[in-house]
């Protein structure tokens, strides 16, 4: 099922601080769909996020990713239609030339 989610607040947090606050940060994490950045000699290295809202992210990509292609496919349909393509043959020549 899809879920929106607004992000709050998006924390920095140094690793050593994660590790003194994970069960915390988890629990901040969780209850109000914010993100915390890690980072590690202070560059971002990596993130935290809810596994709903990861979950939601990637349902996201993947129906946008669908979508592309649903698109794609259409195009070259009509492009087949139209004769502007290539055979494998044509495209294996020009790769050895």
């Amino acid at each position: 099922m899809y879920k929106i989610f607004h992000i709050k607040t998006i924390d920095i947090v140094a690793i050593s601080d994660l590790r003194l606050n994970l069960p915390s940060l988890i629990k901040q994490v969780n209850k109000g769909f914010k993100r915390i950045i890690i980072t590690v000699s202070g560059k971002p290295k990596a993130v935290v996020l809810s596994f709903d809202e990861l979950e939601s992210l990637e349902e996201t990509s993947e129906i946008f990713f669908i979508s592309q292609v649903a698109k794609s496919i259409e195009k070259s349909k009509e492009q087949i239609k139209k004769g502007q393509y290539i055979t494998l043959d044509q495209l294996e020549e020009k790769c050895l030339e």
